[in-house]
Parts: structure tokens; sequence; C-alpha cells
């Protein structure tokens, strides 16, 4: 019999009926798992938590001992056993035929039923203190302590020291070696977090050169606005049936504040959204909880929260959008102001159900910690009922190579959307410009709300690259490699697509584990293990691990002359670089963006929609997301529902299956001071710049699109009424 200590009589009795409908939970009470005296001289490593710019040439040597560190982490460990009936909940809340299905916990729950035992984490606490930290507690949930000290403390008890470093001319922080601590305290420590001030990248990409001029937008450019949306991937018979998003909330998360709340509002009325749908509304909040959180202000970030806010908003027009964000701290991915964020809002009484995340690193960059840390706090929400949507990344399958002219580091992943917690949205662009139809698709003058699109619009995998074979074949070349490759060919710099920017997918390569070469799978990592439910859809491949993306829709900068419109008025030159407002009443003038920054709140806006069709929340939308998919796509593929098919995709179709380009990208050898350190997936056949490949010998685009599921578009785009309204989805009876 379980007996809770410490609670009041209203949350011992939301405990108590937790327990008596988890008999999982049940069989596995909390054991000690420190045993023995805690002896500093013996200690253990937590290895891969190293930054890859901690090298010989950016060290400036170790930082003052008494340099102050603030909201600094330490992930703690469930027993094996309590892990394992932890993880076996997760997958009752998606089983239907179990006791457990679709009943949410709070994350009080989650740590009296699966968190580490009160006495293991007063001996922690006692050590910390002893060692001259100060503990400011442990999340609800049990996985997260938060603690201050300076650089001092942190070498003393966790032998890690501290380093001043410049990279490219920017002066960071981080640790130069790994984290340890006593052997003793090992079986109740997940990890350390790192302490550095790397932050992750936000995932847009400003406004690119057209390759193919389009019509009705000036500069050869064709803006996406949200009636465009609405067109395209079918929302308006859902508008028209009230599922609009209202009594929905989506969170998204972010390490700003907005420029202003006045372009959410300048945006919602010149798209037509504001007077039919009067009850969309915006908060910004700075959530406060176990983990410390400060108004982070302005900040280079404020173009990527406008774009979650407003195209969040597009999707689902009545729906309250909440941006939530709290400062940055100096630990690695658990210092990002979004995630402190967000651990507050999960670790809460008013849990959101729907949260879109927009940032991201690669799982060898972020570090094995890193990685489940955010591992953690995605299961964490899949536990309450929330559906996570995170951006696939845009970089092609180079997660290691983000915002850089061509891959050095291989295929890798981020390690912020590869976790089986989550939905990974990629990115796709519109055919119209290589196929020559543009004038089938789009109207040559702005119809009421900015709108062009006609209909659905045949799509392609987002490609910046010269290594899409849809862009060297349109500019007359027969292959991207090669001395005569259109790769090291002068029309592709000077059309700006020696670039890695691209929607991503890929194999999860080093969730786990430590990379002997810095930023490369390689070394000991290993990936997230395959989901059931992802294995066995046609296209997926029998790797044995986590493939992402899940989803896509549109996402591109404008290569072949589409954009997303976004209102952004800041003026700050060292904020946007100068591509953003003044926001007029014209959305032609306003800043244009793609990325998958902008596909995963729209995204999270249909799960808004779903989840008000049905009355509930859903939780992890994968399982139900695949199944729809198999049920479509067969053995064998489905070419009613291939986006290019004769006419159009069948009216039925809930996906639509993307088999057309790719998503490769440029790449050379990896150089360190002068010296190359290898060539990781990367085939040049004599040329400088290569195509980043499965094989260094041969040509092997990473990655293409085919039947079904593929790395450059997962399962596809879709239908959103469709999608909604597929008896899949779990339903509340009224």
């Amino acid at each position: 019999m379980f007996r809770f200590r410490h609670c009041s009589l209203l949350v011992c009795s939301l405990l108590a009926s937790a327990v008596s409908a988890t008999a999982v939970a049940q069989s596995t009470p909390k054991v000690n798992l420190v045993r023995t005296r805690i002896d500093d001289a013996k200690t253990v490593a937590f290895h891969g938590n190293v930054r890859p710019e901690v090298t010989a040439e950016n060290d400036r040597g170790s930082v003052n001992d008494s340099l102050q560190l603030n909201g600094m982490h330490l992930l703690l460990s469930r027993s094996p056993e309590s892990q394992a009936a932890f993880d076996q909940y997760l997958q009752d809340l998606q089983n239907p035929r179990s006791a457990n299905f679709h009943k949410w916990l709070t994350g009080a729950q989650i740590g009296q039923m699966f968190g580490p035992s009160d006495a293991d984490i007063a001996r922690l606490t006692e050590w910390m203190t002893e060692k001259g930290f100060t503990v400011h507690g442990i999340t609800p949930d049990g996985t997260l302590i938060e603690f201050d000290g300076n650089a001092g403390q942190v070498r003393k008890a966790f032998h890690s020291a501290i380093h001043s470093l410049s990279v490219n001319g920017t002066p960071h922080i981080a640790n130069a070696n790994d984290p340890e601590v006593p052997e003793a305290l090992a079986p109740i420590v997940a990890g350390v977090l790192p302490v550095n001030d790397f932050k992750p990248r936000a995932m847009s990409i400003k406004r690119g050169k057209s390759v193919n001029p389009n019509i009705a937008a000036s500069g050869g450019f064709n803006l996406i606005g949200a009636a465009d949306l609405a067109t395209i991937y079918n929302f308006n018979p859902l508008f028209k049936a009230g599922i609009t998003g209202k009594g929905q909330t989506i969170v998204v998360i972010e390490d700003t504040d907005l420029f202003t709340t006045d372009d959410f509002t300048l945006f919602r009325k010149n798209m037509g959204l504001s007077r039919p749908y009067p009850s969309g509304n915006l908060t910004q909040v700075h959530p406060t909880g176990a983990l410390g959180c400060s108004d982070p202000g302005i900040n280079g970030d404020d173009g990527e929260a406008a774009i979650d806010v407003e195209w969040a908003s597009a999707a689902a027009p009545n729906a309250s959008i909440v941006l939530a964000s709290c400062s940055d701290t100096s630990n690695a991915a658990a210092g990002f102001g979004g995630f402190i964020a967000l651990q507050n809002m999960f670790n809460s009484t008013n849990v959101p159900k729907i949260v879109s995340v927009s940032y991201g690193e690669s799982e060898a960059e972020n570090g094995a910690t890193s990685n489940l840390f955010i591992n953690n706090l995605y299961a964490l929400g899949a536990a309450e009922g929330v559906s996570i949507f995170v951006s696939s990344g845009d970089e092609g399958a180079a997660s290691s190579d983000a915002n850089a002219a061509n891959a050095t580091h291989g295929i890798a992943v981020s390690g912020w959307t590869s976790t089986p917690n989550n939905v990974s949205v990629g990115g796709t662009d519109y055919a119209d410009g290589f196929l020559g139809t543009t004038s089938n698709y789009w109207t040559p003058t702005d119809g009421a709300n900015y709108q062009t699109a006609r209909s659905y619009v045949p799509e392609i995998p987002w490609n910046d690259s010269c290594a899409s074979q849809l862009l060297y074949t349109t500019f007359g070349f027969s292959s991207a490699v090669g001395p005569a490759g259109f790769c090291n060919s002068p029309a592709a710099s000077t059309d700006n697509l020696i670039t890695t920017a691209s929607g991503s997918g890929g194999p999860s390569g080093c969730a786990t584990g430590t990379a002997t070469t810095r930023g490369v799978v390689s070394g000991s990592c290993a990936g997230y293990a395959k989901p059931s439910w992802q294995a066995g859809l046609i296209g997926n491949p029998a790797d044995g691990v986590r493939d992402i993306p899940d989803v896509s829709l549109f996402a591109a900068n404008g290569v072949w002359g589409h954009y997303y419109a976004v209102c952004y008025s800041d003026t700050d030159t060292n904020r946007t670089g100068g591509d953003a407002g003044p926001c007029t009443t014209d959305p032609s003038t306003w800043a244009g963006f793609g990325g998958t920054s902008v596909s995963s709140p729209i995204w999270a806006g249909i799960q808004a929609l779903v989840n008000q069709s049905t009355g509930e929340a859903q939780g992890n939308p994968n399982p139900v997301l695949y199944a729809i998919a198999n049920s479509e796509y067969g053995a064998t593929g489905n070419a009613a529902c291939n986006s290019e098919a004769a006419g159009g995709p069948a009216a039925s179709c809930v996906f639509y299956d993307i088999t057309l380009g790719d998503m490769d990208v440029n790449c050379t050898s990896l150089i360190s001071r002068g010296a190359t350190v290898g060539t990781f997936n990367c085939f040049k056949e004599g040329g400088t710049e290569g195509a980043l490949s499965t094989s260094n010998t041969g040509l092997q685009p990473a990655y293409g699109t085919t039947a079904g599921w593929d790395f450059a578009t997962g399962i596809g785009t879709t239908n959103a009424t469709n999608l909604v309204k597929n008896s899949a989805w779990p339903k509340t009876t009224p």
C-alpha cells in the first residue's frame, strides 16, 4: 500500500487516485540508490559533455574561480525499475487496450510514483551544500536540481574546469573536460549539465534569392499568407464548421520577448483573421516555479518569436497563443530560457497541452547529458498529455553544420527534435517553379487577404543547396559533384547556392555516447531506439533507430520563389541584420522567412484543431499519425495521394506523399588549423565541393524522396480537414 507524505488532502487524494489507476507503478516501490559512503576521491565521469568548440586554438585559459555561475542543473536518475515502469506507462497512455489509456499525470504525481527516493535526494543535496553550492530545490517530477555556485566550486566538486574561449572572435565560456561526481552518488545522478554559454539556433532562414521568378509579388517572390495556407492545406472546411482552435492554448517557447505585440495584432488584421476569429489572442509569460525565471527582454531571437506566434495563430485563428520565455543561464540545454519556462509549466498545476519548439542543435554537439535532459523533458510532457512539435532543422542531414556554407561534419540530426516523445516537423517547397506550372496554382494578382493560391500546390523538399538535383538540372548540369559539377561552378556561387539551407532529416546517431571527432557521429555515439509506432511504415528503413522528420509543411525561404510573410518591426540591425520592419499595412513590405521554424508552430496549430474536434488532449500524436499513414500508404504506397498526382491528390487523402526531389547539401572535408581532420559522408569525385552522401566512395545522396516515408519529408504534408476529422483520433464521448 502506498502512503504519501507531505501533501494536502486534495493532493493526497489526486495521488491516490493516480496510483489506483496505475497497476504498473504500484509494483515498483522506491529504493535508495545511494548506499555507500561518499568518497570524493572515487569518481565517475559523465562522458560526451564537452563542446566541440573547446579546442586548443579557441582556448584562452581558465576563468577566475570567483566567476559566479547561476542556474546550473543536475539531472537525476530513476531506479532501473522505476524507469522501466515510467517507460511502460508512456506506452500505456497511447494504448487503447490499457487501463491507463489517456490517464495523464501531473509532474508531482510523476515524482511521487517514479522519482528518486527522499533519502537519496537528501544525501545529494547535503553533499552539494557541503561543497558550497546554493541548492534551490528539485522539480516536482524529481528529475532536475537547480543550484548556484562559482567556477572554483564547480572545479573542485565536479573536477570540471571552466575555460574562456574565443570562437570566431566571439568570447564564450565552457567546461574544458567532462564533469565527475563521487562514485557513491553516480546511481542517483544521471548527469551534470555542461556549463557553457552556447545557445541553440533558431530554426528560421531569412528570405533568399529566387531561382525562377514568380508572380503576384515584387522582386520575383510570391509571399505565403494565412489565406494561402488555409487554401493549400484545406483548413477552410474546418474553419467553416467552427473548428478554429477556440478554447485551445498553444505555447511557443522562446528565450526572448517579442519586439512588440502590435506585430501580432497587425498580422492577424492584415491576414483577415481578427474579425472572423475574435477569440484569437496573445499572452507573454515568464513562468515561475522550481527553476528561476526572469524576463529575458528583447534579443536577437525576437524574429523567431514573431514567426512562432503569428503562424501558430494562422493555423488555429481562435486559439490562445502563449509566448513563454525566460532568460538563458550558463547551463547548456537546461539553461535555454525556453526550456526553463517549459520545465516550470510542465511542473505546474496548469499544464499546456500543445507546445512548439523552433530551436535546435545536433545530438553530437549537445552532448549525452543535454540530450538526456531534452528527452526527459519531452517525456514529462508526453506523460501529462502534451503534444510537442519541434522543428527538424534547416541544414539538410548535416545538423552539425547549420548556417554554414557547406557540410563538414557528416550526417547528423538535431537532438532537440530526435527524441521519441515529440513530433519532428520537416520542411517542403512548392514544385510549380520547377514544373513550369506556376499559373495553374497562383493568381496573377492578390485576392482577398492577399490570397494568391488557387488550390493545393505540388511539393518538393525545401532545398537551397547546389547539391539539389532539381536545382542543378534546372541550371543545365548533369551532376552536383566533380570538377564540372554544379557545386563547383561559378553559377552556384553567384546564385548563393553554396549553402546547407534546407529542410532536415536523418537517423538519430549520437543521442548517447561520446563522439571521438567533435560534432561528428563517431566513437561510442548511438541513436535513440526506433519507436514501435515508426517501424513498418513503407519507406522507413529498418535501421533500428529513431528517424526524423515525422511530418512536414511548406518551409522554404524563396529559392523557388515562395516564402512566408512575417510582421516583424524590429529595426535594430544588431538583432535583425537589417532585414526587418517597420511592419506596415502592406504585407509585401514585411520580412520574409522560411525554415522549419514556421512549419512547427503551424503543425501545433493543426493539433489545436484536433484537440478541439475530439474534445481532449492527445499527448504524443505520433502513434496516431503513423497509424493513419500506414492505412493510407499500405505496403506499396498510394499513387492517388502523391503530391504530383494528375489533377491533384485525391480528395480523401490525409497525407500528401512527396516523391520528387531531395534535401541533399554540398559538403567538403573537415579542416582544422590548416589540416584535414577527415572526410565525413562527403562524395566529392575530384571537385572541391561534394555532396553529402551515405558513402564517401559513391554518390548516395543524403537524402532523397520515395513512396511513403522518407528522410526528406517524413510522412509528408497534410490535408488539415481530413486529418482533424480522421476517426483514428481518440474522442471524448458527449
